[in-house]
């Protein structure tokens, strides 16, 4: 996932070291865009938010998402348990768990039974399937009064909240935990030996905007590697820089020391 630092000209660049991690980070991307969806007024901002939403279900059903959140949620309360000035956050910890544990299981019966999102989901898979002619019941409800339309939005999306909650606090936990690095890429090139036994989560690449550049992250917990690239124009092939190119590197795992 990419961020902008608002406050600096610098691009945060996000790399999932694990599965549980990566699934997250998606959710949140999900999330996020559903939301800007739902606060917009037109039929292309009510769009926006019903794709995001019928992702967050396609990606729900997949996989065992609140499984893995609540493990997740308690590694994390764990380690924090140890170190002092986090009872605001263990009590969050603990207040999403307890929701995620009665909410029920799989999807909620609002969105299980629900024709309207069901028949939009079959069109979605083809080409230009939503269009008004194919879902003449879906362009209908766009051209609805907005405040209809959001408040349908934001109950469907609700269902999801507990889920939205967890996954946002796992992320800004990891986020805050960063040991940070000031590194340089020699040529546009940087290669590093992780520690296995820190289990780092996830990686952030910070580099500043004017370098015109973006990072190829791979690794694993044994190491990681780092190409920096740079396209000419937007049609044609991305070319590894020949330059150094400064940036942070940010190594994210919760300990308790």
């Amino acid at each position: 996932m990419m961020s902008i630092d608002s406050n600096e000209e610098l691009i945060t660049y996000e790399y999932p070291l694990n599965e549980r991690i990566r699934t997250l980070l998606r959710l949140d991307f999900l999330f996020e865009r559903a939301e800007f969806g739902i606060n917009g007024d037109s039929e292309w901002h009510a769009r926006t938010a019903v794709d995001a939403l019928l992702d967050i279900i396609d990606l729900l059903t997949r996989s065992d998402v609140r499984a893995e959140l609540q493990k997740e949620l308690e590694r994390q309360r764990t380690t924090l348990s140890k170190l002092s000035g986090m009872q605001t956050v263990l009590e969050q910890a603990d207040s999403i768990s307890q929701a995620l544990n009665q909410a029920p299981r799989g999807l909620t019966a609002m969105i299980r039974n629900n024709a309207f999102l069901t028949a939009i989901s079959q069109r979605a898979g083809v080409l230009g399937g939503t269009c008004a002619f194919d879902l003449p019941g879906y362009h209908l409800w766009l051209q609805s009064p907005t405040t209809e339309r959001q408040a349908l939005l934001k109950e469907w999306l609700s269902g999801f909240e507990p889920i939205y909650q967890g996954a946002a606090l796992v992320l800004r936990l990891l986020r805050n935990s960063a040991e940070s690095a000031d590194e340089v890429a020699a040529n546009g090139s940087y290669n590093a030996k992780l520690d296995p036994a820190t289990a780092l989560q996830m990686l952030r690449v910070r580099l500043d905007c004017t370098h015109q550049c973006f990072p190829e992250i791979s690794g694993s917990r044994h190491f990681c590697t780092i190409r920096f690239l740079r396209q000419p124009s937007q049609g044609e092939r991305p070319q590894q820089v020949a330059e150094d190119i400064p940036f942070t590197l940010e190594r994210c795992v919760i300990q308790s020391h």
